[in-house]
């Protein structure tokens, strides 16, 4: 394959995941408003929801993680996932009852939790055995999901108070349905070595790799306690303007982005697990400023130490975690997309906890405990990868 090919090929893979990308954006944001609004229920079913749903959609990535380092094609299962997204959403569309919403997400959206996961083991499936850099290829999908997110969230927003609910949901079906049709069109089948794989998916991950996936649950924790304590904090408790947490979190995804494709360069001098380490530390201390921080400007100026944090996190925590277990890249993609959920989950539930007691200010307390215990976790990873693989 020539060079040229192979940049063709990479740059799919990056259209596939703005793609994969725009149909969580769409979605995610404005499900809590869709149940309160339109569905009228109470703002306690919304936990109910997204504990549900997100814990069937764990266990529904792991297993086909696991199919696929079988030697089961990523490329249909990802098409399987998009399709659960569709008929999810075609009942939420179509049905204003909570039970019936509550079922098709457990037993539909579930599926689709599995297309980010999916499409990451395409794109490292595709990847391995070329002459490029892994590192800035995953930095680049991660950085194409980045983009989606970034522009995603406004645009379904603002599509919302024209067309409604059934308008964006149906906006979100035909970015599933266009990742289909474009994986059936521009990405090849990948065949395995089945009986090679077998025999590598019967190791046991070694206690590294499961101190590096909790660093990475807690570095999503205080992300998420920060992101979702951040509108009422500016606006109800420093009371900013109502445009800032949309300007601060647009200004954060134009500085992060960059340093996302940034990382393999600083990769070839220092070492991954270091990077994170910073990266990590740079959240501790951009969260200890937004605590202490009561004007825009403070905050506008931290947001340098949060696009370290999230550009390094999203560069490498995906690199280094399926360079531990390279022979189970299905595995470690949906591992990896997991923790990111378990780390929302855990940190919504956290935020709300707290802010119920305290204040959403107090939120950042939280968030920086969780970042402290990231370090941790790190330091304790880069112990153990030193005295060797004996540890399991």
């Amino acid at each position: 394959m020539s060079s040229t090919t192979q940049i063709t090929s990479s740059k799919l893979f990056i259209i596939l995941s703005v793609l994969t990308g725009l149909v969580g954006a769409f979605i995610h944001p404005l499900m809590s408003y869709f149940l309160v609004e339109e569905v009228k229920v109470p703002p306690m079913y919304i936990g109910v929801y997204m504990v549900a749903v997100t814990l069937a959609g764990l266990l529904i990535s792991q297993i086909l993680g696991g199919l696929a380092d079988k030697g089961y094609s990523a490329r249909k299962m990802y098409v399987i996932a998009n399709l659960g997204i569709v008929l999810a959403l075609s009942v939420y569309i179509n049905s204003a009852v909570f039970a019936v919403i509550l079922f098709a997400g457990i037993c539909f959206m579930a599926f689709g939790n599995a297309s980010v996961p999916q499409m990451l083991t395409l794109s490292r499936q595709w990847a391995d055995g070329r002459s490029i850099d892994i590192t800035q290829f995953n930095a680049r999908i991660r950085a194409g999901i980045s983009v989606a997110w970034m522009i995603g969230p406004p645009i379904a927003f603002s599509l919302l108070a024209v067309v409604g609910f059934s308008g964006v949901f149906g906006m979100a079906i035909l970015f599933a349905v266009l990742g289909i049709l474009f994986v059936y069109k521009f990405i090849p089948e990948k065949p395995l070595a089945v009986k090679a794989t077998i025999e590598n998916i019967t190791s046991k991950p070694p206690i590294s790799f499961w101190c590096l996936v909790l660093a990475i649950v807690m570095a999503s924790m205080g992300n998420n306690m920060y992101t979702a304590s951040l509108p009422l904090y500016t606006i109800k408790e420093l009371n900013l303007p109502s445009y800032t947490p949309g300007v601060l979190m647009g200004f954060v995804a134009s500085l992060e982005i960059p340093i996302m494709l940034f990382c393999n360069r600083l990769c070839r001098v220092f070492k991954k697990k270091d990077l994170l380490i910073v990266s990590f530390l740079s959240g501790l201390i951009f969260y200890a400023g937004a605590f202490q921080a009561e004007t825009f400007w403070q905050l506008a100026c931290l947001q340098i130490f949060n696009a370290i944090f999230y550009g390094l996190f999203g560069g490498l925590g995906l690199t280094l975690m399926q360079e531990e277990l390279p022979s189970r890249i299905g595995f470690t993609s949906a591992v990896y997309s997991n923790a990111f959920k378990i780390g929302v989950m855990v940190g919504a539930t956290c935020t709300g906890f707290i802010a119920q007691f305290f204040s959403f200010q107090y939120a950042l307390i939280g968030a920086m405990s969780a970042a402290l215990v990231a370090v941790l976790l790190m330091v304790a990873f880069s112990y153990l990868k030193r005295t060797g693989p004996c540890l399991t």
